[in-house]
């Protein structure tokens, strides 16, 4: 990519030529707003909604897959894992710690 000072690698694909993947490219914008953040600077209003439907869509996700496992008809240790995860990560259960053990969550 030309610029005043000589030519760079363009800042969205890294001089590669292509886009790399909606995966790439999300981790890139939140280590931006991240960046943007620990500077000091306010998220502007893009950003927020970015976030928010980035959100929707990975709990829309995983509560599509809490319905998947649960729809196994016979529950293999795999399944329970799945589920025991997708919860967790959606906040559905809160988990108390278990009469003698202490609390792992710091």
């Amino acid at each position: 990519m030309p610029t005043e000072s000589g030519p760079t690698d363009c800042p969205d694909c890294g001089g590669a030529g292509f886009l790399p993947s909606p995966n790439v490219l999300a981790d890139w914008r939140a280590r931006d707003i991240e960046r943007a953040l620990s500077e000091g600077s306010q998220p502007e209003a893009a950003d927020i909604r970015w976030l928010l439907a980035q959100m929707r869509v990975a709990r829309k996700a995983l509560t599509e897959i809490v319905a998947l496992a649960h729809d196994i008809h016979d529950p293999d240790e795999i399944a329970v894992r799945i589920r025991g995860t997708a919860h967790r990560a959606l906040g559905l259960h809160i988990a108390e710690p278990v009469h003698g053990e202490r609390d792992s969550v710091s």
